[in-house]
């Protein structure tokens, strides 16, 4: 069964490459333009992993990554990517802070984000989640 991701960016043209690069290694990958249809759709069919944006409509990135931290196992394990452009050390500060386990300052490319996304995937499944 494919891995399924979760995709949080309310920019349209960022959100495709992502959606693209995430599709084109196999995984089934869910949409979200803001921070509260992001949670409504965690809480109704858990991913895998999610890809989050900081700065998105409603409730921000962080507010979302903090909501999935503070729920009960095994879902507040789930991978956390954060991606920003938010000055490098102020958002990455922030972002571990919120509970991000990894954090890309944009533009990245989409080859650095397939391999933390396989990282992080590897590491959930190695220790049962």
């Amino acid at each position: 069964m494919a891995k399924q991701i979760l995709v949080v960016e309310d920019e349209d043209a960022v959100r495709s490459v992502i959606v693209e690069a995430m599709r084109l290694e196999n995984f089934e990958v869910k949409e979200a333009r803001n921070g509260e249809e992001a949670m409504e759709m965690f809480l109704a069919d858990p991913p895998d992993l999610v890809i989050l944006d900081i700065i998105i409509p409603g409730m921000d990135g962080l507010e979302v990554c903090q909501s999935i931290r503070h729920l009960p196992e095994p879902l507040n394990k789930t991978p956390i990517i954060m991606i920003t452009a938010i000055d490098t050390r102020l958002g990455e500060r922030l972002g571990k802070e919120a509970g991000a386990d990894v954090y890309l300052t944009k533009p990245f490319s989409p080859k650095e984000l397939k391999q933390k996304v396989k990282e992080l995937l590897a590491e959930a499944e190695a220790q049962g989640q």
